[in-house]
C-alpha cells in the first residue's frame, strides 16, 4: 500500500503542475478526437480500483500477520465450527483470505491422509487473489492501443485537407498547413497521453501484484509450519487408534 500511496502522490504532484502551466488544458483542447480525455478518465477509475484492491491486499497481510501470531501462541489442534476456524487455547481466527485457506486445508484434512499436499487449495488461492489484478493490466494495455488508435486518427486529420486543395497559393497552403499541424498534434498527444496512462497504470498493478506474492508466500508458510503438521500428527494419531 505504500508504495502505490508513493507512485499515486508523484503522480498527482506532476499533474497538478502540468495543470498550472497550462499543459493539460493545450492537450484537452488541442485533441478533437476526445481520445485524451477518454484516456484520462480512464485512468483516473481504473486507479481508484487499484486503490481498492491495494488496500485489500495490504488490509489481509497484516490480518495473515495476526494469524501467524496466534499459531505461534498455541500448540494444540485446530478446530473449525461453521466458517470460523479456532485453536485449542480458545482463540478465533480473524476473518480473512487466510483464515479461509486455511478452513479449507482442516476440511481436506479430516479425510486422514498421513500426508496432505495443499498444492492445488494454494494454487486456486493464488490464481483467486491475482484474478482481482488482471481487470487492470488489461485497461493498460488497452490505454496503448488508444493511444496507437489516436496517432492513426491524428494522421487522418493531417492529410485529409491535403485532397481538399483546388489552387496552390498562400492562403490555401497556410489554412492546410494550420489543419495538418492540428492533425500532427492530436497523433502526438494521443499517443503520449496512452503512453504515460498505460505504463503508470501497469506500475500500479505491478506493486500490488507484488504484495500478492508476499500474501500467498506467507499463507504457505503459516500452513506449512504451523497447520499442515498438526493435521498429519492427527490423522497419524487417527490411523494408529484404528489398529
Amino acid at each position: 500500500m505504500l508504495k502505490w500511496l508513493l507512485l499515486t502522490g508523484v503522480v498527482i504532484f506532476v499533474f497538478s503542475l502540468a495543470a498550472y502551466y497550462g499543459l493539460v488544458s493545450r492537450v484537452m483542447d488541442t485533441d478533437r478526437s476526445y481520445i485524451s480525455f477518454g484516456i484520462t478518465v480512464l485512468y483516473i477509475l481504473t486507479t481508484l480500483h487499484c486503490m481498492v484492491q491495494s488496500w485489500f491486499v495490504s488490509r489481509q497481510l497484516n490480518i495473515a500477520g495476526k494469524v501467524a501470531q496466534e499459531f505461534s501462541q498455541s500448540d494444540g489442534s485446530i478446530t473449525i465450527d461453521g466458517d470460523t476456524v479456532k485453536l485449542t487455547n480458545g482463540a478465533k481466527l480473524m476473518d480473512g483470505v487466510v483464515t479461509e485457506h486455511i478452513h479449507d486445508l482442516v476440511q481436506k484434512g479430516c479425510s486422514g491422509a498421513k500426508q496432505l499436499d495443499q498444492t492445488l487449495l494454494l494454487q486456486a488461492f493464488s490464481d483467486k487473489l491475482s484474478g482481482r489484478q488482471e481487470i487492470g493490466f488489461l485497461i493498460s494495455d488497452l490505454m496503448l492501443r488508444l493511444g496507437l488508435l489516436g496517432t492513426v486518427i491524428g494522421f487522418i486529420f493531417m492529410l485529409g485537407p491535403l485532397a481538399s486543395i483546388q489552387t496552390i497559393d498562400v492562403s490555401s497552403m497556410r489554412s492546410v498547413l494550420s489543419t495538418m499541424s492540428g492533425g500532427m498534434a492530436i497523433a502526438l498527444y494521443t499517443t503520449l497521453v496512452g503512453l504515460i496512462g498505460g505504463i503508470l497504470l501497469r506500475l500500479q498493478y505491478f506493486f500490488v501484484e507484488r504484495s500478492v506474492e508476499d500474501l500467498v508466500a506467507m499463507t504457505t508458510e503459516i500452513t506449512e509450519v504451523f497447520v499442515v503438521p498438526v493435521l498429519e500428527n492427527t490423522a497419524a494419531s487417527g490411523s494408529n487408534h484404528a489398529t
